[in-house]
C-alpha cells in the first residue's frame, strides 16, 4: 500500500509461529486431526499481523491502568471532572491530576479499543470468512477464558464478592465484581455488527452503506453505550477505505488532540463523544498504515501481547497492591499515585503475562480446533 511502512517487529513472526505450534501441541490440537490448519493459521496471522496495532492497543491498556490509579488518588471531584468551563476555580492538585487524566485517559483509551476492534476484525472477516458458527466460536474462545480466569482472581482476592458476581463476571454479564466489563459487553455486540457489515458489503456495497447510514441515525438519537459505540465500531470498519492522502502526521495529530482533550473542552455529552470517536478513528487509521517508535518499541509491543489479560487483570493488581499496604502508607497524594500507579501496575503485567500463556493463547488454539472440528465434514454412510 503506497505510503505504508513495516513494522520491524514483523521479522520476529517465526519465534512467534514456533511459541504458537507448541501451544497447539500442549493442548493436543495436533492430535486426531490434521496439524496443517493451525499451523497455516498460524502464518497467515504473523504474515498479516499489524504489530504497530498491538502496541497502540497495548499502550491503550496501559493509560486506562495508570488513568483509575489518578482516580484513586485524586479523588471523582474536579480532578477527574474538571473542563475548561470550571478549570479557573481548581486548586494546583486537582490540576494536576486533571492533567494526568488528560495525558493517561482511560476513558478514551476504551474508545480506541472499540475502533481497532472494528478495524481488526474487518480485516479478519474479509480474508477469511467461514460462516456466522465459526465467527461466534471463534469470538466466544478470545472473550471467555481469560473473563472467566479474571473473574476468579478478583473474586478470590475480593473478600465481599458472591459467587453470583463471580459467575456473571465470567460471562460478561455483571459488571459489579470488574467495572471494565461494560466494555466487554459492548465488544459482543460490535463483533456482532462487524460481521453483519461484512456480510452487507460482500452482498452489495449499498447495503453496507446503508447499513452504515442506519447506525450513525440510531447512536443520534440513542446515546445509551451500546447503540452510541457502534458507530466507533464502524468507523474502524472503514479505515482501510481511506484513500492514502487523508492519512497523515496532521490529521492524526489533530485526531489525537481531539480524543484526549474533548471531554475537557466540551464536558460530557453526544458531542464529546463524537469528537472521542473521530479523534481515535484518525489516530487508528495513522498507525494501520504506518510505523512509528511509539507503537514499534518492544515494550508496547510486549504489552500488546497481554494487553487483554492486562485490561480485566489490573484491578487485581491494584487489590494485591492495596494487601501489601500501599494505600495505607502516609503519603500526599502525588506520592501514592506515584507508588500505587508502580506497585500495582508491575504486579498486573506478572498476573497478565501468566493468563496470557497459561489461559488465553491455550483458548483459542481450542476454539481454533474446536471451529475446524464443527466445520469438518460428516464421513458418508456406508453402502448397504
Amino acid at each position: 500500500m503506497r505510503g505504508m511502512s513495516i513494522s520491524p517487529r514483523r521479522k520476529a513472526a517465526p519465534a512467534k509461529l514456533r511459541f504458537i505450534r507448541n501451544l497447539y501441541k500442549l493442548w493436543g490440537c495436533d492430535k486426531g486431526c490434521d496439524p496443517s490448519p493451525p499451523r497455516a493459521m498460524a502464518a497467515e496471522m504473523a504474515a498479516l499481523r499489524n504489530y504497530d496495532l498491538d502496541g497502540l492497543r497495548g499502550l491503550a491498556a496501559l493509560s486506562v491502568a495508570i488513568g483509575h490509579c489518578a482516580t484513586v488518588a485524586g479523588g471523582l471531584g474536579p480532578a477527574l471532572r474538571m473542563t475548561l468551563a470550571t478549570a479557573p476555580e481548581a486548586n494546583l492538585q486537582d490540576a494536576v491530576f486533571r492533567f494526568l487524566h488528560i495525558v493517561f485517559h482511560a476513558d478514551a483509551a476504551v474508545i480506541v479499543f472499540f475502533v481497532l476492534s472494528g478495524l481488526v476484525l474487518t480485516r479478519s472477516l474479509r480474508r477469511r470468512d467461514d460462516g456466522p458458527v465459526s465467527y461466534a466460536i471463534r469470538r466466544a474462545f478470545r472473550l471467555l477464558p481469560v473473563a472467566v480466569a479474571s473473574a476468579l482472581i478478583i473474586g478470590f482476592l475480593m473478600p465481599t464478592s458472591t459467587w453470583s458476581q463471580i459467575i456473571g463476571a465470567a460471562v460478561l454479564y455483571d459488571t459489579s465484581l470488574n467495572g471494565v466489563l461494560w466494555t466487554l459487553q459492548i465488544e459482543v455486540w460490535g463483533s456482532l455488527w462487524v460481521y453483519a457489515a461484512v456480510t452487507a458489503r460482500r452482498i452489495h456495497p449499498a447495503l453496507f452503506c446503508a447499513l452504515l447510514a442506519v447506525t450513525a441515525a440510531v447512536s443520534y438519537f440513542d446515546h445509551r453505550p451500546i447503540p452510541l459505540f457502534m458507530s466507533a465500531f464502524a468507523l474502524g470498519a472503514v479505515i482501510d477505505d481511506l484513500p492514502a492522502i487523508v492519512v497523515n502526521r496532521v490529521t492524526a495529530a489533530l485526531g489525537l488532540l481531539a480524543l484526549m482533550t474533548a471531554d475537557f473542552m466540551l464536558g460530557a455529552g453526544f458531542a464529546m463523544r463524537c469528537w472521542q470517536m473521530a479523534g481515535a478513528f484518525c489516530v487508528v487509521a495513522y498507525v494501520a498504515r504506518n510505523s512509528m517508535w511509539l507503537t514499534s518499541n518492544p515494550f508496547a509491543h510486549f504489552l500488546g501481547r497481554i494487553s487483554y489479560p492486562f485490561y480485566l487483570l489490573h484491578l487485581a493488581g491494584a487489590l494485591v497492591a492495596i494487601k501489601l499496604g500501599a494505600r495505607s502508607l502516609d503519603l500526599d497524594p502525588f506520592s501514592l499515585f506515584a507508588v500505587y500507579s508502580v506497585a500495582s501496575i508491575a504486579i498486573a503485567i506478572v498476573i497478565a503475562w501468566v493468563i496470557h500463556l497459561a489461559v488465553e493463547m491455550p483458548g483459542m488454539a481450542l476454539g481454533e480446533k474446536a471451529r475446524r472440528l464443527l466445520a469438518a465434514p460428516r464421513p458418508a454412510p456406508a453402502a448397504a
